[in-house]
Formats: C-alpha cells, sequence, structure tokens
C-alpha cells in the first residue's frame, strides 16, 4: 500500500509582544520546516521520579524517531508553579541538562548535543534520549516533534 501522506512545509512563528517605556521591544521570527512528513503532539504528565520523553534512534516506533529525520521538538511545561528538568543523554555518557519554568518552552531543531566536564567543545554527538523529572509535583508538558 502506497502512503496517501505528502510531505508538507510546517511553519513555526515565535512572537514577542512587549512595550517597554513606550517603545515597541516586541519581535518576530518565523521559520519553515519543508518536506514535514511526520508529526507528533501530545501532551504527558512527568512525575517527581522522572519519565523518559522520547528516544531518538535509528528507526520509529511508539515514542522514537528516526534522529537524523528531526527537525523541529518542542517541550513546554504546562504546570503553572513547578519546575521541570528535561535531560538529553547520549547512551550513559554525555548528558545535558536544562531547567524550564512553569509555563516556560524549550525549543530543538536537530538532535546533537555538545555536553563535556571541561567546558571545552570538541564535537556533536547524538542525542538517544530525552527525559523528564518534575519538581515537587507531577507536572503536565507539552512535546511536539516534527520530522521529514
Amino acid at each position: 500500500m502506497a502512503s496517501t501522506v505528502t510531505p508538507v512545509t510546517a511553519t513555526v512563528q515565535i512572537v514577542e509582544s512587549l512595550t517597554l517605556g513606550g517603545v515597541d521591544r516586541g519581535g518576530t521570527h518565523t521559520r519553515s520546516i519543508s518536506n514535514v512528513a511526520e508529526a507528533d503532539r501530545r501532551v504527558m504528565t512527568i512525575s517527581t521520579t522522572g519519565n523518559s520523553v522520547l528516544d531518538l534512534n535509528s528507526a520509529n516506533g511508539r515514542g522514537e524517531f528516526v534522529r537524523s529525520a528531526v527537525k523541529y521538538i518542542r517541550i513546554t511545561n504546562l504546570d503553572d508553579t513547578n519546575w521541570l528538568q528535561i535531560q538529553f543523554r547520549k547512551a550513559a555518557a554525555e548528558v545535558c541538562d536544562l531547567r524550564i519554568e512553569p509555563g516556560a518552552t524549550f525549543m530543538l531543531s536537530s538532535g546533537v548535543m555538545f555536553a563535556a566536564a571541561s567546558g571545552s567543545f570538541t564535537s556533536f554527538v547524538d542525542i538517544d534520549n530525552i527525559s523528564a523529572q518534575a519538581d515537587t509535583a507531577d507536572v503536565d508538558i507539552e512535546l511536539v516533534v516534527l520530522a521529514v
């Protein structure tokens, strides 16, 4: 059976609205991502003991995407009180942790990162897993993944 899904161009737009001291300090940035043929959008609860959010590897599956095909990942903390820790991991070696404040969003445009104890850049490595852990109470996140 041939697929009936035709790849399309996705548009991601970031809008900042701010007037400070009577001066417009807002801005808009628009990014087009061509040939998007896969999309996933879900809301999930993250516990204080942690949850796997997404795996990036060489095959599609439940909660898994082909790393080289992923062009956009958005994680939004939907909680209004508790922060969220996001961890990007390369197998058991390199790890990068970020804190996402209540109501805040973090976006990625690829499945690669750099993390090292020395702080000196050597090279990017593939992200194999993205996991999350809630601060003091469970939080909901919205996860969006676009792939070509």
